[in-house]
């Protein structure tokens, strides 16, 4: 792609075309451009594209003399701004599929309803319900991309409510929670909370179908370095079935009545704070699933 293409990209009516012509342009316009930079973001409606071309005008508004961009990589771009993209693509995205299916949902409910005998025992229920769940799931990933709204909280007692809220009737005492109390940090309590549910349903999920031999099968520590605060989640469960990284993938699960979108929220909710979740197999057996963000 060349910069004059780019520029004739900016108006096209493909917003994958305007995305590409965007970061390109990112890395590639010249100070004779701001105008024309400056007029697409004006009249660019998604918020992605728009991300690219702020980035854009802000590298020739701070300008000096020039190192000549290196045309290999049209889209290298920092990791950070890279997230940023990323998020405001899932949030956007998101947004149009609650938008556009919510109706649809509520009226083949109500229609079903009225429509098929015993519709309470019937299939189509079960299968409502499980579009239903995927609904939701997306609910919570819009919500996991979302600007993040810092607010001082007591770590510790977030993490015990979570605890006692997410374990099943009469297991919240099989997690030992090792840390300090009251541990307060600054960050966005909703975030947060998303992204160590689903870390602590896969671990209460994990050590039930091993059944181990240990009265705190569930170990959750937390902290915070110079730089960033975690929590880490150790159980002595069945362990990682597969490649780690697939468990993040949209979609990905084995597990029934699961949407699949657990850890794929997770990790966006922790990205959105500027971290990071991982998930692999424990020193001691069963896994260990850690989230990083900045302090």
């Amino acid at each position: 792609m060349t910069r004059e293409g780019a520029l004739q990209f900016l108006s096209s009516g493909s917003t994958h075309e305007r995305l590409k012509a965007s970061r390109f342009l990112a890395r590639n316009a010249q100070a004779g451009d701001v105008a024309a930079l400056r007029r697409a973001w004006q009249i660019e409606t998604v918020s992605y594209v728009k991300a690219s071309l702020d980035l854009a005008i802000a590298r020739l508004s701070n300008l000096t003399p020039a190192i000549a961009p290196d045309p290999s990589d049209e889209f290298d771009v920092p990791d950070g701004f890279r997230r940023q993209i990323h998020r405001q693509a899932v949030e956007w995205v998101a947004g149009l599929l609650l938008h556009e299916i919510a109706l649809p949902i509520g009226l083949a409910k109500r229609s079903a309803s009225r429509d098929i005998p015993d519709y309470e025992n019937s299939r189509t229920k079960r299968h409502l319900e499980d579009v239903e769940r995927i609904f939701e799931a997306i609910e919570q990933l819009k919500g996991a991309a979302a600007v993040p709204r810092p607010e001082q909280f007591d770590l510790s007692e977030l993490l015990g409510d979570i605890v006692s809220t997410e374990a099943p009737n009469g297991r919240a005492s099989e997690v030992s929670l090792v840390g300090r109390k009251p541990m307060m940090v600054t960050s966005d309590p909703a975030l947060v909370r998303l992204a160590i549910c689903n870390g602590v349903r896969n671990a209460f999920e994990a050590v039930a179908v091993a059944k181990p031999d240990d009265p705190h099968p569930i170990v959750m520590t937390w902290g915070q370095t110079d730089v960033d605060y975690w929590v880490a989640i150790l159980d002595r469960g069945i362990g990682i079935v597969g490649p780690p990284e697939a468990a993040f993938e949209i979609g990905k699960s084995t597990k029934q009545g699961h949407s699949g979108f657990g850890l794929a929220i997770a990790r966006q909710a922790i990205e959105t704070l500027g971290g990071r979740v991982t998930l692999e197999p424990a020193a001691q057996g069963g896994t260990r699933y850690e989230a990083r963000w900045e302090r």
